[in-house]
């Protein structure tokens, strides 16, 4: 989960760098176990049981299964409002206090999550490829 503006794709770069994880950016939401059937749709790099898929989720409208924060992986990615780039400007600090309030009611709800971790060491990936 994250917010525009965050730099996410720096997030991406590194994950997508192990052989094992495919990012994608879908665009949908999760509201039903069954939604991530169309992010295991998506052709992985890796064709084996080793293959792990990940989304990047940009509103907390588009993720609003419980069911979900408990099987799935969370890394939170923000950035400080100054450092922000490419919020539109309509109510760009409301936006960003919405979404960091959101993401920090996601994060309490989700077991093992990580809050920008360090992309300068593999640890991120630790928590993901157990």
């Amino acid at each position: 989960m994250t917010h525009l503006g965050s730099d996410w794709e720096r997030l991406q770069e590194k994950l997508n760098s192990h052989p094992n994880i495919d990012c994608f950016v879908t665009g949908r939401g999760y509201h039903h176990p069954d939604d991530l059937k169309q992010l295991v749709s998506h052709t992985h790099k890796r064709d084996n049981s080793a293959a792990v898929w990940a989304d990047f989720i940009f509103h907390d409208k588009d993720f609003a299964c419980k069911l979900l924060c408990n099987h799935c992986k969370f890394i939170y990615w923000s950035c400080k409002y100054e450092q922000c780039d490419g919020i539109p400007l309509v109510h760009s600090r409301a936006y960003y206090n919405y979404r960091i309030n959101g993401m920090k009611e996601y994060f309490k709800k989700t077991p093992d999550a990580l809050w920008n971790p360090s992309l300068e060491s593999d640890f991120v990936f630790s928590s993901i490829c157990r």
